[in-house]
């Protein structure tokens, strides 16, 4: 652009005409363009300052000033450019030094107007140039195209022609060099500005922008890490990693790329695509309706059910034909334990000394109801240090609790209305076993006189071996462990409470609780 002063203005920067007589002055004295480039403050390349100065050559000093407003040419000048352009083969650039036009450019729009961007292929079967696709080519093969180029002043259309590369390519290469020298011919698809090449605000932008890309590769690896953790503790889903993978990328896919979640976890993109498309088979149909059946099963009892105890509800009140592996499986899969009570402690054996025979002698078989009765005392804790006592008559024929009484206190009437419901509940007692272990309710005389006047059997333990009374003693950790689900410091927060729970559960125990014996049923 000129200025009041009589400058141009050249990559934004304005150059005084006397500096630029300067430089011409010395290159003509020997200096080469490039060394004047680093000792006198011109912001322009070499390859540009060769080319004004053949400018000045031709038209002088002053035909390197710009107007201030864009030249305009009659529409015979134009003619006369582009058709000394066709019949004598001039490049762009000599014409436009020759008649002092600014940019070489404007001479080969004029001509690409002129012939509607169609030329003579007659002289040459090779692709026009200007048609032709990109040419791959290394940084070697494209700096000795652009130096032979700016060397020999030719045109980009012959220069092409030559290296048999379209002409796009030749012009992006050149402006490339000129404005970055050998750096801007790097092949930079996707990595940016060579780094020699960058600004020092470039590379502190460059350097914050590597940083935040490392950040957010890490924030994708602890993301990645956390969801396939939680995807395979899933209660509804095959703890299978590749699964797990597959779920933990269809998660993420929006907030990272598809191929960088893959790398991380070790897959192929393929193998996701194909199990994003796949289709569900029948038996994972079938798998998805009996997991809900499972869960609801299993919520409904409150997580006291096995996989036994569901297989077999399962086959006798839905009517499905299931194998207990595949009940066991799918449990597993949802992390789905029944409560477990701890095993008891062993006691060691010692001298019997009987006030009644054991005359059940641990003959546990019975089918027929009220043949063989058993009892025991067990307590319960509440949190105020409190305790409460529950008194039990279990029929070993039927697997019911004949009867049952609560009490603040482990004394005889406890025993006693216990044992007066029992007898209530039948119209004949005579010949029935009831066993019990050695506790003072039961060897005490009026106890025994109820036992005679009822006509039955009086059995008692040995002592030191409660599994004489083993029935019993497993009728109270089935009713605890399943109260208690599994928590070893249980405690009632009040009596009300707790008669409420143990009344509802014996009620379910004698009525709807699911025994192993029931498999036969279904």
């Amino acid at each position: 652009m000129k200025t009041l002063k009589g400058g141009i203005f050249m990559s934004r920067k304005l150059i005084d005409l006397d500096l630029l007589q300067s430089v011409f002055n010395n290159y003509e004295n020997g200096m080469s363009f490039e060394s004047i480039v680093e000792i006198v403050d011109v912001n322009l390349s070499p390859e540009y300052l060769r080319y004004m100065y053949n400018r000045y050559l031709t038209n002088g000093l002053y035909s390197l000033i710009r107007n201030s407003q864009n030249n305009k040419y009659s529409f015979q000048f134009k003619m006369n450019v582009v058709q000394e352009y066709l019949d004598n083969d001039i490049s762009y650039k000599k014409l436009a030094i020759k008649y002092n036009i600014p940019a070489h450019e404007t001479v080969r729009k004029w001509v690409n107007r002129y012939t509607g961007r169609k030329e003579n292929t007659n002289y040459s079967p090779k692709q026009e140039v200007y048609t032709m696709k990109g040419k791959t080519t290394t940084f070697k093969e494209r700096l000795i195209i652009v130096e032979y180029y700016l060397d020999n002043e030719i045109s980009y259309k012959d220069c092409a022609k030559k290296y048999d590369v379209s002409y796009g390519q030749l012009y992006q290469w050149v402006q490339k060099y000129k404005s970055h020298g050998r750096d801007g011919l790097q092949d930079g698809r996707g990595k940016g500005k060579p780094k020699s090449i960058l600004t020092p605000e470039e590379q502190r932008e460059a350097e914050i922008q590597e940083l935040k890309d490392r950040n957010k590769i890490l924030e994708m690896e602890n993301k990645v890490l956390k969801k396939i953790s939680r995807n395979r503790k899933r209660d509804d889903k095959s703890t299978s990693k590749k699964i797990a993978a597959y779920e933990t990328i269809e998660a993420l896919r929006n907030e990272f790329p598809i191929k960088h979640l893959c790398q991380t976890l070790n897959i192929s993109r393929a193998s996701y695509y194909k199990w994003l498309h796949r289709k569900p088979t029948q038996k994972e149909f079938e798998n998805k309706i009996l997991i809900k059946e499972i869960k609801h099963i299993y919520e409904k009892y409150k997580g006291i059910y096995g996989y036994r105890r569901i297989y077999i509800y399962i086959r006798l009140y839905l009517h499905k034909k299931v194998n207990h592996k595949r009940v066991y499986r799918l449990m597993n899969q949802l992390n789905l334990k029944a409560v477990i009570r701890r095993k008891r402690k062993r006691y060691k054996p010692c001298t019997p000394q009987t006030i009644a025979e054991n005359e059940l002698n641990r003959e546990f078989q019975e089918r027929e109801a009220n043949k063989k009765w058993l009892t025991d005392v067990t307590e319960f804790q509440l949190e105020n240090g409190s305790k409460i006592y529950l008194s039990a008559i279990y029929d070993l024929g039927t697997g019911k609790i004949v009867s049952h009484y609560l009490g603040n206190s482990n004394n005889n009437q406890l025993v006693f209305k216990t044992f007066d419901k029992a007898v209530k509940t039948v119209t004949s007692t005579e010949g029935i076993i009831f066993h019990s272990d050695r506790g003072f309710q039961y060897t005490s005389r009026l106890f025994k006189n109820k036992l005679n006047h009822h006509k039955m059997i009086q059995s008692m333990s040995r002592v030191g071996k409660c599994i004489d009374n083993g029935p019993m003693e497993g009728v109270w950790g089935i009713i605890k462990s399943e109260i208690y689900r599994g928590s070893k410091r249980f405690k009632f927060e009040s009596i009300e409470e707790a008669f409420q729970v143990i009344n509802k559960y014996i009620k379910f125990f004698n009525n709807e609780r699911i025994t192993l014996k029931m498999a036969n049923l279904a």
